[in-house]
């Protein structure tokens, strides 16, 4: 008779718990992956099964760090002109591949509590460029291939060689081709920060010296690799419209993991280290308006947070700093030992490079710690030696009336974030 007593109590248990239903379709691949078994995604591919995308062409415009930037053309200061470009996370509209001028996308600066400053158009232009990437090698594998890449400043070409036998069969070929992309597509984002900073411009007359190495670009660029490698490995793109929609999911998963702070949250945070990152009396395009710079090459990447009080504050009860990592092994191999990224100069030589170069001269991703570091004596010759640090910030030293009043002017709200992230902009 007592389990009839306790047959209410047993049903109320019962209503609360969790229910499972098993899925009316196996994916076998969820399987494997479930197992460490990647022996099926070797076997029985179909390279006409992969979708065809057409190469990214540009990157999206976008921004200079700071807000309210004010522009000059020459000595002339443009009149009425400011540049608002600080968004929260609601902000930023619908992904679209390779189209970020010409969709409803509304990219700029947003700040998170956990990875710092994210420019939103770095992470749609790698996520577009690592899906990219992945479905050229996905289809040649475990073959050699090389993948043209659009010209910036120098021509760019991914070169992989033809594969260890073994190799595709212990990591799987979706996994071996995510992870070469991944990894390329970190070395090509860099160059274009290597390229701006010795003066390439996409539009010419139009410098953006301003924006190389600047403090958000590193870290979004590689937070939209890991996206795109995490959305690939997750299920099949099958065409364009479904990655615009998933991938939009994606960002604003990771913008809410991240702790995205609301607009008014994030201007505040842009505004606390005025004078420490970016200095609000310069104009654009000037070289010297940003700063600091985040000069960082090797995996994993840190994020740089505002140590401002208030910002702080806006951010308890987040989960620590996540700094954000790029394979460079595949298994045992390195991957510099099964591919390469190639940067040929062509007419566009600049003056002040740090390596002897000409036309037809070739450089490779191994090529770029030195010029990193030439780039980090010239920027501590013209910002100071921590000019590549973030510094503990100015709140952090007793402000001053008019300083304390203006932090107070733009109070940090809006610290939670909703638990669910949909695709929809």
């Amino acid at each position: 008779m007592a389990w009839r007593l306790l047959a209410p109590l047993v049903a109320a248990a019962s209503a609360c718990a969790p229910t499972w239903k098993a899925p009316l379709v196996v994916d076998s691949r969820e399987v494997a992956r479930a197992m460490h078994d990647p022996a099926d995604v070797a076997t029985d591919f179909d390279p006409a099964s992969v979708p065809v995308f057409d190469p990214p062409q540009k990157l999206r415009p976008c921004c200079a760090f700071g807000q309210d930037l004010r522009a000059e053309v020459g000595p002339v200061p443009v009149p009425l002109y400011k540049n608002e470009n600080i968004r929260g996370p609601e902000d930023i509209g619908p992904h679209g591949y390779d189209k970020g001028d010409a969709t409803r996308e509304r990219n700029g600066l947003v700040y998170t509590c956990r990875g710092g400053f994210l420019d939103i158009a770095h992470v749609r232009d790698t996520a577009d460029r690592t899906l990219f990437l992945t479905l050229q090698l996905v289809r040649r594998l475990p073959d050699e291939a090389t993948v043209d890449w659009p010209e910036e400043g120098t021509k760019r070409r991914v070169v992989v060689k033809a594969l260890p036998p073994g190799l595709l069969e212990r990591h799987g070929r979706w996994k071996t081709a995510v992870t070469l992309a991944s990894w390329a597509v970190y070395q090509i984002s860099t160059w274009h920060e290597v390229v701006t900073w010795y003066g390439f411009e996409s539009v010419p007359g139009v410098s953006e010296r301003l924006s190389s190495f600047s403090p958000e670009d590193v870290y979004s660029n590689v937070l939209g690799i890991n996206l795109a490698a995490g959305l690939i490995l997750d299920g099949e793109i099958r065409s364009r419209e479904e990655y615009d929609v998933a991938m939009q999911a994606w960002i604003r998963e990771a913008l809410r993991r991240l702790g995205a702070l609301p607009r008014d949250g994030a201007r505040a945070a842009m505004q606390a280290v005025d004078g420490l990152w970016w200095d609000s009396r310069k104009r654009m395009p000037d070289f010297t308006l940003v700063t600091r710079r985040y000069i960082h090459t090797e995996s994993p990447i840190p994020a740089w947070l505002v140590q401002d009080p208030a910002v702080r504050r806006a951010c308890e009860g987040q989960p620590p700093p996540l700094p954000l990592v790029i394979d460079h092994r595949l298994g045992d191999r390195e991957i510099s030992e099964l591919a390469a990224v190639e940067f040929e100069f062509g007419t566009w030589l600049p003056k002040n490079f740090p390596l002897p170069i000409a036309e037809g001269t070739t450089l490779t991703q191994a090529d770029i710690p030195a010029i990193a570091a030439a780039i980090r004596q010239e920027g501590a010759q013209v910002f100071g030696p921590d000019f590549d640090e973030p510094g503990a910030g100015r709140a952090d030293e007793p402000p001053g009336k008019g300083e304390k009043e203006k932090i107070v002017r733009r109070a940090v709200t809006g610290r939670r974030r909703p638990a669910t992230t949909p695709a929809g902009p």
